[in-house]
């Protein structure tokens, strides 16, 4: 039995359909920084260590989940912020390996059940890279609402590339997306 069995702190799995997430197990760290690597997913998403990664599944505020369809994983999400008093969670990083099957918005669906119906924040927020109109165009689709442009907020080698910065409020969820 994994570590994740025995904690009494281990969120529950959640699912919809064949989509699952569940949270992130030291086991699973090898494949969560191969999906971060992925030549798809490189240019978008902050690279951690499977040392950061597995520093991050203790953290206080954090929820690292794995994101698995059919039970065979596909990625991950993490949350940050999770116990922020002013109930505004931090969507931190998702990635998927499966494009354009419909994956990444039921796991952001999810993401988002867990933040307004499990921890019952008020906001979720997010940064998605000025150049990601892919996942750019999935967040304002699902409701979400750009609050504006964090400008050179994020260093990619040697610039600095700015972030939109979007989020979406309890009464915005529960209007269209309550599981």
């Amino acid at each position: 039995m994994s570590s994740a069995d025995t904690d009494s702190t281990t969120p529950p799995p959640i699912r919809r359909g064949a989509m699952t997430l569940r949270a992130t197990t030291p086991e699973d760290c090898p494949f969560v920084v191969e999906v971060e690597r992925h030549p798809d997913n490189a240019p978008h998403v902050e690279q951690w260590s499977e040392a950061e990664h597995r520093a991050a599944l203790s953290r206080p505020g954090v929820r690292h989940w794995l994101i698995e369809h059919r039970d065979t994983p596909i990625g991950y999400v993490v949350l940050e912020d999770t116990d922020d008093p002013n109930g505004s969670i931090l969507l931190r990083r998702i990635a998927i390996i499966s494009k354009g099957r419909g994956h990444g918005r039921t796991a952001v669906l999810l993401a988002a059940h867990d933040c307004f119906d499990v921890l019952g924040c008020h906001r979720l927020w997010l940064n998605v890279a000025r150049n990601n109109r892919r996942a750019f165009n999935l967040y304002r689709r699902l409701g979400f609402v750009e609050e504006g442009i964090a400008r050179e907020s994020v260093r990619k080698g040697d610039r600095f590339i700015s972030m939109h910065v979007l989020s979406m409020l309890d009464r915005e969820y529960r209007a269209t997306h309550q599981l």
